[in-house]
């Protein structure tokens, strides 16, 4: 059975089962349903053309509504989510360029809810990296821990499904787990009670078992461990009380939504009264823009931000997607809609009245929209799963069963079924019927100029698209092969815990004895991961008025020869020196600096609470500038220090034989960490991750340009066979005169070129100019050069000319007496 046999039993039951669930009084109703069904079976091809160039602009829009719900869902589910906000610092001092962080004094949140009454009470965390738990002996990792105040539960909705309800994590050393972790751990036991080993020295008592953590909550967490200090946490005490130091994560719980400003000049009163830096500014972020709002902040607890440009940008692809659809279906319905217009003059003759025949062109279009928009559903239903694994993201396919979006679908099959039918409805219900019938109807210049200006809309859009597609490759191939000052390539990384660092050197020597090796070293943090920040005194020499902050790594003698980084001057950490006073700089840091010798000068840190007791550390070498955090960020100016045994193990393999290698590292690991768990990373695809956001933007970007040009070259195929079949007696005068098909084809296929070549010229000076804009995201990205426009030009000439050619070609090659005989 043929396809188009299919389509027409298909829609003809759906039409069918339409009809008869009318009242019987619609008997004007069902004639425009009969009717219009008898046109859609009428011209097969072009019925399903129009309904698939349709549907497949309606489910791209409808996925992208999906994502979008998705990004603006993010921590609603929160009771309090209107009323809670987080505390963020403006960084003011010198040696930082990305001033936002958020981390705050520690006292900041406890000190607000005590005096400003606004605030009903606050929440603050530390940590949210990976732990090593083991319960009988059984070790294993928790994915994501944070120490957290008891008030937690008051602010947020975490659910408690099993355990204590009320005062959870009053008590030191008392940990909430969720229902993952608890299977993980205990099986079918019940965990309540039950004690757990943090790095096998402290315990800790599992006192309820959470909810898992929703996937649209910025804060994603396993375990969560009291912040309250134990017997034995002097050290956290004082820290927690200070307010010279900023490392906590603070919430307010508010008894109203946030008037910002007002509550900002507050913070930075209590901040200043309690003799706070002054170079620390506190300010407050609403916790409905910390998804969406927060790309330039470093340090903070966001586990999957995203950007809100983005969202700007994949909204305009929807619409433009949506509008290229609409545009499509307009073009078709107008150029066949002078082959209804005998209809339309014996409609006319026998009585038809012009509001019948305007009602029925709309009610055939509402009704191909509808059909179509059925279509788009059940492919996104059976699209989305697959491109959530693409993307890496949770798009709900149930969003489109809430009563907004249902009534938002249908508002859309309405008006986009008036507005393609509209023009045909009014203009051909106004023909005169004597001309139609005597044959004198032709295409009216009105009607030919529209179908050109669609055309030109149509290829605008989606050589827009495609222009914007390669720009976004270029630059995430940019940021992928861009030279990060290191080496990353077949780079395995291990982090050990807090028990294992001691262990690093030996690890790292007994790694060394397998020749497929080349070379390890260890540091604080593996590349990609922000380090620390730190005051620095250059010269050794205190000032109060000195307010430089730089980033800090710590990395033995072996870490910078293994990662590739080059020494500019002076030489590398050695063990033929003492350096347990000694300091690499990188070029950023001398330039920041002004010095134009380095090596030799001193800088001074901060050794205990007294700001004028300095630690002095000597210059003795000079790094070429590397990208130690991300390339989102401008490269900042940042010092090493040396030490021996460090937590970040980083090892240079070769390529062959790797499998083997990985299974010599695990059995060493074993060996060297016994009772802990072996994990291993290779540095290039920890990179990846980094940008996977972006990369998942980029994918999308370029799935939905090919849908608009499979969508654009549908329609043009469609067109340009009406065009071929309109001027059929045409071309068979020219060849009864002698013309080749070379110069048919080439008549028939110039109009549309032309048509392109304009929508070429309008579409790059809207890209170029979107385009620039989304680029002045990046601290570091391309120039974008006139190839990617001489390109996406030469790609929508030659997609166009393929889908023009055939038509054209089957036109040239047909025997001009076919087309003569009726003269």
């Amino acid at each position: 059975m043929g396809f188009q046999r299919v389509f027409a039993m298909f829609f003809y039951g759906i039409g069918i089962d339409l009809i008869w669930s009318l009242p019987d009084t619609d008997t004007m109703f069902r004639s425009y349903f009969i009717t219009g069904l008898r046109n859609l079976l009428k011209q097969k091809g072009y019925s399903l053309i129009k309904i698939i160039g349709l549907a497949l602009g309606l489910s791209a829009s409808l996925i992208i509504y999906l994502y979008i719900a998705e990004d603006l869902s993010y921590d609603t589910f929160h009771k309090n989510y209107p009323n809670i906000v987080r505390l963020l610092t403006i960084d003011s001092a010198e040696g930082v360029s990305s001033k936002l962080v958020g981390v705050t004094q520690p006292r900041l949140g406890p000190a607000a809810a005590d005096e400003l009454p606004e605030v009903i009470t606050s929440v603050r965390f530390t940590g949210g990296g990976r732990l090593d738990l083991s319960y009988n002996d059984k070790p294993l990792k928790c994915e994501a821990a944070f120490r957290v105040d008891p008030t937690v539960f008051e602010v947020f909705n975490f659910p408690i499904v099993d355990g204590a309800t009320t005062d959870v994590l009053n008590k030191p050393g008392s940990v909430a787990i969720t229902q993952t972790l608890a299977k993980k751990i205990f099986g079918s036991e019940n965990p309540i009670g039950k004690t757990l080993k943090l790095n096998q020295t402290t315990d800790l008592n599992v006192t309820a078992v959470l909810a898992d953590v929703p996937k649209n909550s910025h804060l994603q967490f396993d375990m969560l461990y009291s912040l309250v200090p134990g017997q034995n946490e002097d050290g956290l005490r004082q820290a927690l009380d200070t307010w010279q130091g900023i490392f906590c994560f603070t919430y307010l719980l508010l008894d109203k939504p946030a008037d910002v400003a007002a509550l900002n000049t507050k913070l930075k009163a209590i901040s200043k009264k309690n003799n706070a830096y002054e170079f620390f500014t506190p300010v407050v972020q609403p916790l409905k823009d910390v998804h969406l709002q927060s790309k330039e902040i470093l340090f903070e607890t966001n586990a999957n931000k995203s950007d809100a440009l983005n969202i700007y940008v994949l909204s305009t692809i929807a619409i433009l997607i949506l509008v290229l659809a609409a545009v499509n279906f307009m073009n078709l319905v107008t150029a066949r809609s002078t082959a209804r217009a005998k209809e339309i003059g014996m409609r006319k003759v026998i009585g038809a009245i012009r509001t019948q025949l305007v009602a029925q062109h709309l009610v055939e279009s509402i009704l191909v929209t509808a059909i179509a928009a059925l279509l788009a559903v059940a492919a996104v239903l059976v699209a989305i799963p697959l491109l959530n694994t693409t993307y890496q993201r949770f798009a709900d396919v149930t969003v489109l069963m809430q009563t907004q979006s249902i009534m938002m679908l249908s508002a859309l099959v309405v008006g986009v079924g008036i507005l393609a039918g509209l023009y045909p409805a009014f203009v051909l219900s106004s023909f005169r019927p004597i001309l139609v019938l005597k044959g004198s109807f032709k295409n009216s210049t009105g009607g030919i100029r529209l179908r050109k200006a669609l055309v030109v809309l149509q290829f605008t859009i989606s050589i827009a698209l495609m222009v914007g597609t390669g720009i976004v490759y270029q630059q995430m191939r940019f940021i992928y092969t861009a030279d990060l000052g290191y080496n990353r390539e077949q780079v395995i990384t291990l982090q050990l815990n807090n028990q294992n660092v001691a262990n690093a050197t030996t690890l790292k020597n007994e790694l060394l004895h397998n020749p497929n090796i080349i070379s390890a070293g260890t540091a604080s943090n593996r590349m990609g991961q922000q380090p620390g920040r730190v005051t620095i005194y250059p010269d050794g020499v205190y000032n109060a008025e000195t307010n430089i902050i730089t980033s800090i790594m710590v990395a033995d003698e072996t870490f910078i020869p293994t990662m590739g980084i080059r020494i500019a001057e002076g030489r590398n950490f050695s063990l033929d020196y003492d350096d347990s006073l000694s300091m690499i700089i990188n070029e950023e840091m001398a330039r920041l600096l002004k010095w134009t010798d380095p090596v030799g000068k001193k800088i001074g840190l901060q050794n205990g609470a007294n700001p004028a007791d300095l630690t002095n550390y000597t210059v003795v070498g000079v790094a070429k500038d590397f990208h130690f955090a991300t390339v989102r960020h401008k490269l900042e100016p940042m010092f090493l220090l040396y030490n021996k045994n460090n937590g970040a193990l980083a090892v240079k393999a070769k390529a062959e034989n790797m499998k083997a290698t990985l299974a010599f590292i695990e059995d060493t690991w074993k060996k060297v960490n016994p009772g802990t768990t072996f994990e291993y990373a290779f540095l290039d695809e920890q990179f990846s991750n980094l940008y996977r956001n972006e990369q998942a933007f980029a994918s999308m970007f370029t799935h939905f340009t090919i849908l608009a040009m499979i969508i654009a070259g549908l329609g043009l195929f469609a067109l340009s066979a009406f065009t071929a079949q309109q001027r059929k007696k045409e071309i068979g005068i020219r060849k009864v005169l002698g013309a080749g098909n070379g110069s048919i084809l080439f008549k028939l296929s110039a109009e549309f070129v032309q048509l392109i070549i304009v929508a070429f010229a309008l579409a790059s000076v809207i890209a170029y100019f979107v385009m620039d804009k989304w680029l002045n995201d990046f601290q570091y990205s391309i120039s974008i050069g006139a190839g990617i426009f001489i390109l996406a030009g030469a790609s929508s000439v030659i997609i166009a000319l393929l889908t023009i050619s055939f038509q054209a070609l089957k036109a040239a090659l047909s025997n001009p007496v076919d087309a003569l005989r009726s003269e």
